[in-house]
């Protein structure tokens, strides 16, 4: 085993470490692998450079969107054709929602599973690793040039994207922040429905579908507007409030999102969005499949990948991507 750490100190929880986190990590790793710190995304092509090949498990420590894009540096460096050949990736619940190491079961902080890890090394013993499914997403910029990315859960448009506007508004999200905007939401919306307010542009933001075109697995969608356009290649715990894609627990399945909802069917499906169940609705679709096109109406599309957010798409598709293994350890 040799372990390679990358460092991104602009991660929430990095963000009240101390100041010398890199060498602290540093000295729980020892002589098993090396620490690399990135000040901005700049940086992080020469930080796998510097850890590829040797590296058998790269660290995460960030959240999910710091392993979204070490994920897909590593994959540049080495391609798809070589997926198996990919270092094990380890994240470290140094985000605002971990989604991915709820997934893989990965338990604790940086320096409790950089310190597992260490042991691992010295006894020659890797850590237990579970296979997780991706998304290959493939876009097109309003400008024509071409974007491939691989993740696990896209929100392209409707209600859970424009989420995510309202949630990195908050300079500390959370849980705590999921919870409001869920009860602003659901508050701003009655109290209009029933003239108390004039103002409704909370609500309004948030139901506000996205005009689209869209096909999953060569079948159109009758809808040209969506309130939800959504896929995730497994199913996701956004910080114990909320969990989506339910189909995804089946190894190999994507399950999509699309359709019109009115906002009560919405609010009517937060039930099931806490539970972890299958969506309901008249003009929903909520199904697995292999293949979603979309295609922008005259709204351009700012998808969300893993929480990151990409502007000026004009059309995207989504399948299956490669297989990512990550390593289940318990700090």
């Amino acid at each position: 085993m040799f372990v390679g750490v990358v460092l991104n100190p602009q991660a929430r929880k990095n963000r009240r470490a101390e100041p010398d986190r890199a060498a602290r990590l540093s000295r729980v790793l020892g002589p098993h692998g090396e620490v690399v710190e990135t000040r901005s995304l700049d940086d992080l092509p020469d930080a796998v450079e510097r850890l590829l090949p040797r590296a058998t498990h790269i660290v995460s420590d960030g959240g999910d969107g710091a392993l979204h894009w070490l994920i897909n540096e590593v994959r540049d460096r080495l391609g798809d054709a070589e997926a198996d050949a990919w270092p094990t990736f380890v994240p470290t619940n140094g985000g605002t929602i971990d989604f991915v190491a709820r997934k893989a079961g990965v338990r604790g902080h940086s320096v409790e599973i950089v310190n597992r890890l260490a042991e691992a090394a010295s006894a020659r013993r890797p850590p237990r690793e579970v296979s997780l499914d991706t998304l290959e997403v493939e876009a097109v910029r309003a400008d024509g040039t071409e974007l491939s990315r691989v993740g696990f859960a896209l929100a392209a448009g409707g209600i859970g994207n424009r989420f995510f506007d309202k949630y990195y508004e908050d300079p500390d999200p959370g849980a705590a922040t999921i919870v409001r905007i869920v009860a602003k939401t659901i508050g701003d919306f009655a109290l209009s429905r029933a003239g108390l307010v004039r103002d409704s542009s909370y609500s309004d933001h948030l139901f506000r579908p996205t005009p689209a075109r869209v096909t999953i697995d060569g079948e159109v969608v009758t809808t040209d507007v969506h309130s939800g356009l959504h896929a995730g290649s497994v199913d996701v715990n956004f910080a114990g409030v909320l969990r989506v894609f339910p189909f995804a627990r089946d190894p190999g399945v994507i399950h999509f999102h699309a359709g019109d909802m009115r906002p009560m069917v919405i609010i009517a499906n937060l039930p099931r969005l806490i539970a972890g169940s299958a969506l309901q609705g008249d003009n929903l679709i909520d199904e697995p499949g292999h293949e979603m096109r979309i295609e922008a109406g005259d709204e351009i599309l700012r998808p969300i990948l893993d929480g990151e957010r990409y502007t000026d798409i004009r059309a995207l598709t989504v399948r299956a991507g490669p297989k990512i293994r990550v390593g289940q350890v318990r700090g």
